[in-house]
Parts: C-alpha cells; structure tokens; sequence
C-alpha cells in the first residue's frame, strides 16, 4: 500500500479542489441545456427551422473548437491557460446576449460561446492523469465524471426552479443567460487560484485504458469532457482503423444524425401542439438527464447478458418504435393535457435508452481497433457523432417546415430501421468481446 506521506503533493485532497470549478461550468451547461428552443420560441418568436438552424451551427462550432483546441493544448503541452480560455471566453461571448436584439447575433453569440466553452473540454481529463499515479486514473476519472453530472442536473434543477418562480417571462430568459456567465466567471476564478499546471505530460495516443462517454444527449455537441480528439498535427497512421470500423463508426455517426432529427424539434413540437411552458421543457430535459445518469449503472450488466453483439438492438428499436409512435400524433391531433403528460415521458424515458446505445458504441469501437488505434478510433467516433448531430439538427428545421412534425419523426424512425438493418449486416470483428472495465469507463 502507499504511503501518504511519500505521494506527490498533487494527489493531496486540497489539489482536487479545482473540480469545483467544472462542478460550476457543468451547471451553466446544464443551466442552458433547454435555452435553444426556449429563447428562439419565446424570446424572438421564430420557428423550428431557426432552431434547427442555430443547433447546427452551434454544434459545428464545438466540434471545430474541440479538436483545434485539443490539439493546441497537445503542441504547446500546456492546460491550465486552455480551462481559463474557456471559463472567460463563455463568460464574456455569454455577458454579450445582454445587448443582443436580433437572432441573427443570438446564432452569433451562441458560436462564439461554444467556441470557447471547448477550449476547456479536452484538457481536463489530461489534468486529472498528468497529476495521478496511472494506477488512479481509472477511479479518479470516474469521480471527476460524477462530479461533472452533479454539476450538469444541478443546473437544469436551478433552471426549473427559475422559470418556476416566473412563468411566462421573456426577460427571465435573458436573464438565464446573465447567470450562466456569471457562473462561468466562477468556474474561472476558482481555476485562476487552485488549479495548478500539470505536473508531467501524458500523450493522448499513450492512454488505451480510459475513453469518454457523454451520458447526455444533447441537441448540441458539447460534452463535459473528451479525452480522445482527432490529431491535426503529426499523428501517426501506422495500423489503420479498417473499413469495418470505419463503416461502423459513419453508421454511428448516421444514428446520431436520426436522433437530433428527433430530437431537435421535439420542444417547439410541445410549444406549438400543447402551448408548453418554460417549465414544463426544463422538466422534460431534467427528467432525460436524471434518467440516463440512473440507467449508467444498469448498462454494464445488460451488456454481459446480451452480449455486445446484440445489445445495440433492443435500445434502437425502441427508438424507432417511439419515434414512428411519436409521429403518429400529429397525424391523429391527440393534443390533450394526458397526452403532452406522455409526451414528456417518452423524452425522458429516450435519456434512459441513451445510456445503452452509448456504452455499446464506445465498447464495440474498442473492440474492434487495434489497441494502438483505439485513441484515434475514439477520436473520430467523437467527431463523427458531432457531424451527426450537426446534420440532423439542420434537416429537422426544414423537413419539419415542408413535412411536418409527423413527417420529421418518421424519418427519425426510417433512419433508425436503415441503420439498423445495415449494423446487422456488417460483419464485424471482435464484437462479441463482452464488456470490461480496460474497454471503456462508464460514467456513473
């Protein structure tokens, strides 16, 4: 055993102090989680398509941000500027909506935000590592994942408590924004006095152990943390990934695409079909959060049980199931006060599918890479979920528009049946590998 004593004062509980400050940068992201939909709807009166249009956006700016930040940190071997960059950029890009009258600077500002916001996303697990014997990584990256999930359910609950207290009230909307920066200016000041820079260095390609999962499904791309990122510089393609993998990582990248086809317009579905309130989309979104934190810890199991081979298969076809199901409503104009009550339910019984479909993904991406590639396996998988959450945000605005809510969820199913039908036909190799603990790490 250790002793305490002869550890390096890193590992001491009082560094671990700046988890504090993502434990409050969590909370501004869970705070704005719903504030798309709510602030293009209520604030500036406009429609799914500038919804649509502003989650796509947004996300193409965090997959840009991720992976040219990421690979700046990995250059310059430095973290600790990387967290404050993006602590102080979101405060100031978000301070900015206080003077912003048009939604055109709104999808601006909402750029400029997530823009920065990545700066601090793909340095902080590298910091958890570079500061812990390698026999702690596991553990002490599982903690900080728990704590980065407090931070983001916290937030949502302190959104609905808001809105709550003032319903119906446009100005509590902007008002949502001027707290999130203020928050981020927490985050930064707590990191300005207790964090401190790496003690070594640790190469992402050297770390096989460790991979990220998000345990949220957002309707933009913005994860707590990413270890993995796709290299720009001097990244070494000695073994290839395969057509298999990479097929299987483009069918990923298609899933994610139907989700946010389904997902992107679902809370201006309840506004325009229920004349849903400000409160009610916060519960939708806590309750998804809440459910998919809580389905993590069932996962695993369900996994061994089915073997990684078919557990994809049940999530989906529930998916597509209630997305088709979904679909249906509009058609037949079922839109009574029981209805909404399930409509709600179904978005957050999705975020207990989630944590499923997401193990099973990174797992089976493992599996299948060579052990040297699994970094730029999980690199790409990263990036192509992005793509397909960039994609289908963008499509569901306009299907919407010409098709509309009956049409949009029913490609939301279509895509699911194709993708499904197509990872049944893919022969891939090392899939039947059964779940463990060097293959990924689940976030509790």
């Amino acid at each position: 055993m250790e002793n305490p004593e002869q550890l390096p004062v890193s590992l001491s509980p009082k560094w671990r102090l700046w988890y504090l400050a993502y434990i409050f940068s969590n909370m501004s992201g869970g705070l704005l989680t719903p504030m798309i939909p709510l602030f293009i709807s209520f604030y500036f009166h406009q429609g799914v398509v500038i919804v649509g249009i502003a989650s796509s956006l947004s996300s193409l700016a965090s997959v840009v941000a991720l992976i040219l930040w990421g690979n700046i940190s990995d250059n310059l071997k430095k973290r600790k500027i990387f967290v404050l960059i993006g602590f102080m950029g979101s405060f100031v890009s978000l301070f900015l909506i206080m003077f912003m009258g048009t939604v055109v600077g709104y999808i601006g500002i909402l750029v400029l935000y997530q823009f920065f916001a990545m700066a601090a996303v793909p340095v902080s697990t590298l910091l958890i590592i570079e500061n812990e014997h390698e026999s702690r990584w596991a553990k002490t990256v599982s903690v900080f994942s728990a704590i980065s999930t407090i931070g983001t359910v916290g937030g949502l609950a302190l959104g609905l408590a808001i809105v709550i207290n003032n319903p119906s009230s446009v100005f509590i909307l902007k008002f949502i924004y001027i707290l999130a920066s203020i928050i981020y200016l927490v985050a930064f000041i707590l990191s300005y006095f207790l964090l401190r820079e790496s003690t070594t260095t640790v190469k992402r390609s050297s770390i096989s152990a460790l991979f990220s999962i998000r345990n949220f499904e957002r309707t933009r791309y913005a994860p707590s943390y990413v270890l993995h990122i796709v290299k720009l510089f001097g990244a070494k393609r000695n073994v290839k990934l395969g057509s298999q993998l990479l097929i299987y990582l483009i069918l990923c990248g298609v899933l994610m695409m139907g989700f946010q086809i389904f997902f992107t317009p679902y809370p201006i579905f309840l506004i325009d079909k229920y004349n849903a309130t400000e409160p009610i989309i916060y519960s939708m979104y806590l309750m998804n959060s809440a459910f998919s934190v809580v389905s993590f810890n069932m996962a695993s199991g369900y996994i061994k049980r089915m073997s990684l081979e078919n557990a994809i298969y049940i999530p989906l076809i529930i998916r597509s199931v209630v997305f088709a199901a979904t679909g249906i409503i509009p058609f037949l104009g079922l839109y009574s006060f029981e209805y909404m009550i399930i409509v709600i339910l179904v978005y957050g019984a999705m975020g207990f599918v989630w944590s499923f479909i997401s193990i099973v993904q990174i797992t089976k991406v493992t599996t299948m890479a060579h052990k040297s590639a699994r970094g730029r396996a999980i690199g790409y998988y990263n990036s192509i979920l992005g793509a397909g959450q960039i994609l289908g945000a963008f499509i569901s605005g306009y299907f919407v528009s010409f098709y509309g809510y009956t049409g949009d969820f029913l490609l939301a199913s279509a895509v699911l049946i194709i993708s499904i039908v197509s990872i049944r036909l893919l022969k891939q190799r090392g899939v039947s590998t059964p779940i463990t603990k060097s293959a990924v790490l689940a976030q509790k």
